[in-house]
């Protein structure tokens, strides 16, 4: 099950795409994400995170099974939090795991951003996923993502975006409209993009993200439950 529901969620994240022609460039350069899109995007991180849910049910049954008719779900630290509760965490969500496997509280505590800031985007996703808006992305727009490419002495190019603009993390794949007064040392581009508003990322590489993190994890999943099984 879990494997079905992230096969669509890459199914829709490739319909949306990345390269010239694709849905995303489409959005990109009209100012205007449809609706097709919006709900596409809603899909996407809907099967993301009931297939974590799927894993985290899986594992509670291997491991605990009790209380009867428990509501399961896959623990997700907040940003910011200490590696010192997420048992307490983990207990609540799948009861009388943490305590009956230390391999398995260690198993989904590696997935978490406290123990390494290359997992954020998970709880990115709990955050987009419980956000009651459908309208998860917007074309960035003049002026709030401005990008200046400059070169050094030497000729060595160094971009950077105008402070306050751009996504909070990941490079945008975008497209940049010179501004006028370029000048070879210094040029100044409106750069055009799709943001996940709710946590001012990027969508395609945050898209390639979840989607490799949560294979990554229904793959440790199913480790965990197939060596208990042997």
């Amino acid at each position: 099950m879990a494997e079905t529901l992230v096969a669509r969620a890459r199914k829709h994240a490739d319909w949306i795409g990345d390269d010239h022609g694709d849905p995303y460039e489409v959005a990109m350069l009209a100012d205007e994400v449809d609706t097709e899109m919006q709900v596409t995007a809603k899909e996407i991180f809907d099967h993301l995170r009931s297939a974590l849910d799927y894993c985290a049910r899986q594992v509670w049954q291997e491991f605990s099974s009790a209380p009867t008719g428990a509501l399961i779900y896959f623990p997700i630290a907040r940003e910011g939090a200490k590696e010192s509760d997420f048992a307490s965490l983990m207990n609540a969500k799948m009861p009388g795991v943490p305590a009956a496997s230390q391999e398995a509280l260690a198993v989904f505590a590696s997935a978490q951003a406290f123990a390494d800031p290359k997992n954020i985007w998970l709880p990115e996703l709990a955050t987009l996923v419980n956000s009651a808006k459908h309208e998860h992305l917007q074309v960035a727009m003049v002026p709030r993502a401005m990008l200046h490419l400059r070169r050094d002495e030497s000729g060595t190019p160094w971009i950077s975006f105008e402070p306050g603009h751009g996504p909070k993390s990941h490079q945008s794949w975008m497209a940049l409209l010179p501004r006028q007064g370029c000048t070879p040392a210094h040029a100044t581009y409106d750069a055009h993009f799709l943001v996940l508003s709710e946590i001012n990322v990027e969508l395609a590489r945050y898209l390639k993200e979840a989607l490799a993190g949560v294979e990554g994890i229904i793959a440790r999943c199913r480790a965990l439950v197939g060596e208990r099984a042997a």
